[in-house]
């Protein structure tokens, strides 16, 4: 019987994994897919019912429609059969490591699909992403995104105790994302505009957890009806990261609908009225930087009094309207931001962790094990 069966898909995973089990009293394994048993194929029968095969299959065209890579009939056949082959290999693993708990990053590869589902009831599940504010690593027991933890109820956060006076304010600088281009200049931006960041449309936080915004050039769209509509002016910022390039839209732009590819996402922020934003952690760190808020998509911190939140075109518009008038709470979002620094963030960053990092970690994993 394994504790902690670590599942690995990125060498980077591999790496940070074994510094925890040989730096902390952590005890399990590291497997990544090549280490998979070989499939027992006469088990398909039994595991067959236990997998949502539909969904895997169309998540993962999804994925590919976002790449505008092929999804046709000949791939979703090679699709199955390859998942078919990798369900048996991971229940041939959870057979013969018998782990007591699960851990992966963030869950939502295929192929962790595939373990989760297949795993028995009283296996327990970890789940690694990066840390929702700066410096931070997020370790949570059921998901991340909008599949973790972290408590949706406001009363929640009416009820959590205040941390000294002092706490959490100290100055806040966010850590600048390295872009694919850093030969941007930035621009002169106006007195008064909304932020609207771009974020990755091959990004799970799109794909999966935006209902009615499915990609960038809807979100422009939605900024220059709103620009239009209301007279206010909106400017963009393209995801530092995305693969995605929009000359397109840069062609629509005029002086009420900007892109500020070059400014300090920081700089966007704390001289905007607002920001919009899908679900992105621009979101929170406007948060942190005193900005008011209005999410598209589902995003774990769509708590009354924290954040404004639209589910239509309509609803945007009315809500842009009415600002600054936002039912917000400012105590709300004060405890929902000590809340995470305090009891759900893990401090450092996994990418530069040192021994304490990981030791706040292992902590974090055996309390909950």
């Amino acid at each position: 019987m394994t504790n902690f069966l670590f599942f690995s898909l990125a060498k980077h995973q591999s790496i940070y994994f074994q510094r925890l089990l040989s730096e902390t009293d952590l005890d399990g394994k590291v497997v990544v897919p090549a280490q998979m048993p070989w499939p027992r194929p006469w088990q398909l029968p039994a595991i067959i019912s236990r997998i949502d095969w539909a969904h895997v299959i169309e998540e993962k065209c999804q994925e590919r429609r976002v790449k505008n890579k092929y999804q046709g009939g000949l791939y979703r056949l090679l699709l199955r059969l390859e998942l078919a082959w990798m369900a048996l290999r991971a229940q041939a693993l959870l057979k013969r490591e018998q782990p007591k708990t699960l851990v992966m990053w963030n869950g939502s590869h295929r192929y962790c699909q595939l373990l989760l589902a297949l795993k028995p009831a009283e296996c327990g599940t970890f789940f690694f992403e990066n840390g929702l504010l700066p410096d931070t690593t997020t370790l949570d027991a059921k998901g991340v995104n909008f599949r973790n933890s972290v408590p949706r109820d406001r009363a929640f956060y009416e009820r959590y105790a205040e941390a000294d006076a002092t706490d959490g304010q100290a100055e806040v600088v966010l850590i600048p994302r390295k872009p694919r281009n850093s030969d941007l200049a930035s621009i002169e931006l106006p007195a008064s505009y909304i932020f609207v960041p771009f974020q990755d449309d091959r990004d799970t936080q799109v794909r999966l957890f935006s209902p009615w915004v499915g990609n960038m050039r809807e979100l422009f769209a939605l900024g220059e009806r709103l620009a239009a509509e209301t007279g206010m002016t909106v400017v963009f910022k393209e995801h530092p990261s995305s693969r995605e390039v929009y000359p397109d839209l840069h062609q629509r732009a005029h002086e009420r609908l900007l892109f500020a590819n070059g400014n300090a996402t920081q700089q966007l922020i704390e001289q905007s009225q607002f920001v919009i934003t899908l679900n992105s952690t621009v979101g929170l760190e406007s948060l942190l930087l005193g900005k008011p808020v209005l999410t598209l998509g589902q995003a774990f911190f769509n708590i009354p009094g924290v954040v404004m939140h639209a589910d239509s075109a309509e609803a945007l518009l009315a809500a842009a309207k009415s600002f600054p008038n936002w039912p917000l709470d400012e105590r709300v979002k004060r405890n929902f931001l000590r809340y995470l620094a305090h009891d759900y963030c893990i401090k450092g960053g996994w990418q530069n962790a040192d021994k304490a990092q990981l030791q706040r970690v292992a902590q974090r994993m055996l309390n909950k094990d």
